[in-house]
């Protein structure tokens, strides 16, 4: 019995000593950004574009998105046509993928996915976009969307 309780210290020492080490914290967000914060600007700004495309809202798209971005969807909106368009979106997921401090501007890959409709006779789809949204320091404007991709 003594023997057996020698190799259960001994074991238990080992697997103290031989534990994986902790990881370490990771580094601050860069520009004293609050994570949570953005993230929730980020949703929020994915609901208020798809209502200003739904609208043709090119003034309200305009405080969305940074120039390059805002002449292509003009350009997109009129291969659209004059039509109504209505997006419904059934659930939002987002995920911050990375966070760079540039010289110029602070840039933040988000990844969205969830169930969007876009035709009220249609049944929901799955979604997955890619967003940069950059956060020009010069500027003071606070951040914009740059880009999105399709993922799907």
């Amino acid at each position: 019995m003594l023997n057996r309780l020698r190799r259960l210290r001994n074991a238990a020492r080992l697997r103290r000593v031989h534990a994986p080490a902790a990881s370490p914290l990771p580094p601050p967000p860069p520009g004293g950004v609050e994570v949570d914060e953005l993230m929730q600007l980020a949703r929020q700004s994915f609901l208020h574009l798809q209502a200003a495309w739904d609208r043709a809202d090119l003034g309200a798209l305009g405080h969305l998105a940074t120039a390059p971005l805002l002449e292509d969807l003009r350009h997109q909106l009129s291969l659209r046509g004059p039509g109504p368009n209505r997006t419904e979106v059934l659930q939002l997921d987002a995920r911050l993928l990375s966070l760079e401090d540039l010289q110029e501007a602070l840039i933040a890959s988000v990844e969205f996915s969830g169930l969007i409709r876009e035709q009220h006779e249609r049944a929901a789809a799955p979604f997955r976009e890619l967003w940069l949204l950059a956060n020009v320091k010069a500027a003071g404007r606070g951040w914009k969307l740059a880009r999105v991709q399709s993922l799907s």
